[in-house]
């Protein structure tokens, strides 16, 4: 299979993914390699229980998602607390 794009962006990490963003919102073709399955996508953070903490953000509100910091700190919160050992 060939495959025609203007960038590949190698590793579906955090950093690799906000680049691949960045290119694909200015209009490139991007393609993004990864060793891991779909499943860890997010590379280093995904393994060490990283996250992003977003609230109200515009993909929020298109989708109507009712949301507020103190909701969003209870809910990380309270993942934290459930992975302790």
């Amino acid at each position: 299979m060939v495959t025609s794009t203007d960038i590949v962006v190698v590793g579906a990490g955090v950093a690799g993914l906000v680049a691949a963003c960045e290119a694909a919102d200015g209009g490139a073709r991007v393609l993004v390699l990864d060793q891991e399955p779909p499943q860890a996508l997010g590379g280093q953070a995904h393994w060490s229980l990283g996250g992003l903490f977003l609230v109200g953000s515009p993909e929020q509100r298109r989708l109507r998602v009712r949301d507020s910091f103190e909701l969003a700190w209870s809910d990380w919160l309270g993942s934290a607390r459930s992975c302790r050992a």
